[in-house]
């Protein structure tokens, strides 16, 4: 039973990153084609992640209360009516409306996906469960640009998105078919005596100064492979894609790593180098050493999520997690905000590599962050 919950959950969210990564890295280059300045689309991309994140917290605390997958379906039926909508118009009013409603969506189907992950573990260890399904959602998002890098060179971006509402239609039924999680009522004063401990918080620091680069995805990422590299479509698709796949092994080798005894502190450290230098070898304009560069940084930031579904489960007890859970989605999507809504500017005003450079040393800067927790971890665990 426990085998056909995760395998379910694994095929949904892997079509939903699928579907989502087909459109993420393309948003930038879609807005300029029919117009929007750089202001426009950092505003666009912040509130998307502003509303996620105002979403966050309270969605994470629901997952206690009401039963996962109905915030699931909930949100997957707020992200078919942005798709839907956003296929015909192009009216920067409504999409502003749209990815409002969208950014609660997609945060509410995230969070709550994340936490049934985490409730439906039954005491298995968590790398076996990581394994399967971080790594394999992973991969449907790498095939996701693929596949849209291809589609979109022969298809308007407009008439796309009716296929992704098809494929998140399809999602809704299957979310169906989901088990229903136990519930339980706490007090603000229990996920506040979770959070307040100092090895807590400096996971989260470490989350945050980690997640500053993912804005500068958002915003100029996408131009920068265009305008930089002077890629194709299909070209972005294959050199996004085959990145992104490469996370699936990565994953898979990490997880196989600490089973075997690997410390969690090497993955870390490795993870956070990974993450920035490949980060900076990517704006090399020299298409196969930008290359090189990106599945650096793409196997960086695997062993990130490595350590980051590790350390919730391992943190917080089973009852609290959804709450709990969402204050470390909140800790991401809070340093995605700020650094889309900065970076927008930023990359429109002085190219698309300064957001790249700056965040690969706020990624960097978190081997700082490291070193103190693992201090505190080692003295608590001594205790």
């Amino acid at each position: 039973m426990h085998k056909k919950t995760l395998h379910l959950l694994t095929l949904i969210h892997s079509i939903q990153r699928f579907t989502t990564n087909s459109l993420g890295f393309f948003w930038a280059i879609y807005f300029a084609q029919i117009g929007l300045n750089g202001i426009e689309s950092g505003i666009l991309f912040a509130i998307f992640t502003i509303t996620g994140l105002l979403i966050t917290l309270p969605g994470g605390l629901l997952n206690d209360r009401i039963p996962s997958k109905r915030i699931i379906q909930l949100g997957l039926i707020l992200m078919l009516f942005q798709y839907l909508i956003l296929s015909n118009t192009q009216s920067f009013t409504i999409m502003l409306i749209l990815f409002f409603l969208g950014g609660f969506g997609s945060q509410l189907y995230n969070v709550s996906m994340d936490s049934l992950f985490y409730k439906t573990s039954e005491g298995e260890k968590p790398s076996k469960r990581i394994k399967t399904f971080v790594s394999f959602y992973l991969l449907g998002a790498g095939l996701g640009v693929l596949f849209s890098g291809n589609v979109l060179a022969h298809m308007d971006f407009q008439k796309y998105l009716l296929i992704t509402s098809s494929l998140i239609a399809t999602l809704l039924v299957l979310s169906f078919l989901l088990p229903s999680t136990d519930t339980f009522k706490f007090d603000m004063k229990s996920y506040k005596e979770d959070i307040k401990k100092p090895h807590v918080l400096l996971f989260m620091a470490i989350i945050f100064s980690f997640a500053i680069h993912m804005g500068s995805e958002f915003t100029s990422y996408g131009p920068f492979l265009k305008n930089t590299l002077g890629l194709t479509f299909p070209q972005m698709g294959a050199y996004m894609g085959t990145a992104i796949i490469c996370m699936f092994a990565t994953v898979r080798l990490s997880n196989r790593s600490l089973e075997k005894g690997t410390k969690m502190k090497t993955i870390v450290t490795l993870g956070l180098l990974f993450s920035g230098i490949g980060y900076l070898i990517m704006i090399i304009p020299i298409i196969p050493i930008s290359l090189l560069g990106r599945i650096i940084h793409e196997s960086g930031d695997a062993m990130m999520f490595v350590f980051l579904y590790t350390g919730v489960s391992e943190l917080f007890k089973k009852e609290r997690i959804g709450g709990n859970s969402g204050l470390i989605t909140l800790t991401q999507t809070s340093a995605i905000a700020l650094s889309s809504f900065v970076f927008g500017p930023i990359g429109s005003s002085f190219g698309d590599e300064i957001p790249i450079i700056i965040s690969s040393v706020t990624t960097l800067l978190a081997l700082l962050l490291l070193k103190e927790y693992e201090h505190i971890s080692e003295k608590k665990q001594k205790n």
